[in-house]
């Protein structure tokens, strides 16, 4: 398992989450819209913090682009 994710995953499994949102709130979204694990795990570790956007998940999760989508 990985506390990384790539952008693609991301953006799949929170494509309708309504910002802001919190922590809680994305790994559940995400865990209810079927991510991969490791993508659950990475946004387990992101701070805890209300996210106003994408954008702001972006900035604070671990991404590897290497990975396979």
């Amino acid at each position: 398992m990985s506390d990384t994710t790539t952008v693609e995953r991301l953006r799949t499994v929170l494509a309708d989450v309504a910002y802001p949102a919190d922590k809680a709130q994305l790994v559940d979204h995400a865990s209810r819209n079927n991510a991969d694990e490791d993508t659950v795990h990475a946004l387990h570790a992101v701070p805890e913090q209300l996210y106003e956007s994408f954008d702001d998940v972006l900035n604070v999760i671990a991404v590897d682009e290497s990975r396979e989508a």
